[in-house]
């Protein structure tokens, strides 16, 4: 047997995020999540929450994102197996008979979840910056508000062949290829693969950025350029807003499906 996503989804389904970092961490209720001063830098004012619905905490300080997983290796030291195994007694699951390869690949899942969080951070910054005048405009002319923005992490890639490659080195180029985020053609060095575009982040159901779909500001096509699938993201088992929508659909018993990006945000906008 091996730790299939599947299996993986269950166990992080079975632990209540908030009561596992709450025995090392202070966190407060806020609304409909927690938060807490990061562990994982020094701040005195809380930027760290905790959403036990979607199974993730996020810093809006430093960044530092991940599922009960990546606390228990990251914060607490453990190695991928020892943790699912101590998160697996406390939810009183079995865990499956190892299967090396299979742990190597979902160690590597959540590796490019890293990137991908990064690379989302970094759109974000470029969108609030000079470069993203332009983005911010379209945005503006669409009727968009600043809360939705917010709300579906709206971004900006500049029209750079090596912006994103820089900023994101300490990842090391073979994970930006795999994530999808460089593009690497023979022997030729990798370049960015989303270059003068308003970015719009695609997150799986969990609410993690799994991939990028991108607009083209000005004259050039395609008119979207999306990412290529990945171990992160398949594209025929991918809807998208499907995080968002979730919830609502099982409150209602229905869901509109439309064609584009725009459209699905533009619904969500107005209720």
């Amino acid at each position: 047997m091996t730790l299939t996503p599947q299996w993986l989804e269950e166990l992080r389904s079975r632990v209540t995020l908030s009561t596992l970092i709450g025995r090392t961490v202070k966190v407060q209720k806020a609304g409909r999540e927690f938060k807490a001063c990061c562990p994982f830098h020094n701040e005195k004012t809380p930027s760290f929450t905790i959403n036990d619905e979607k199974g993730f905490y996020h810093c809006f300080g430093c960044g530092a994102h991940g599922d009960a997983i990546s606390w228990m290796t990251e914060q607490r030291g453990l190695g991928f197996m020892d943790a699912v195994k101590d998160l697996a007694a406390e939810a009183q699951m079995e865990v499956p008979a190892p299967d090396p390869q299979a742990a190597q690949r979902q160690e590597t899942r959540a590796t490019l979840h890293d990137v991908m969080a990064a690379a989302q951070d970094w759109f974000v910054t470029q969108f609030n910056g000079i470069e993203g005048t332009a983005a911010r405009e379209y945005l503006k002319n669409r009727g968009i508000s600043e809360k939705t923005i917010r709300e579906f992490g709206f971004g900006f890639a500049p029209n750079s062949r090596g912006r994103l490659k820089e900023a994101l080195s300490v990842h090391g180029l073979d994970q930006l290829i795999e994530a999808g985020l460089l593009i690497k053609v023979d022997d030729k060095d990798p370049y960015d693969r989303f270059r003068g575009r308003l970015m719009i982040p695609i997150r799986d159901p969990r609410g993690r950025v799994i991939a990028f779909g991108g607009r083209i500001l000005g004259d050039g096509e395609p008119k979207y350029l999306n990412s290529p699938d990945t171990p992160l993201f398949d594209k025929g088992r991918t809807l998208y807003n499907l995080d968002k929508a979730s919830p609502a659909s099982r409150k209602t018993g229905r869901i509109l499906v439309v064609e584009g990006y725009m459209d699905a945000i533009a619904l969500a906008q107005a209720g």
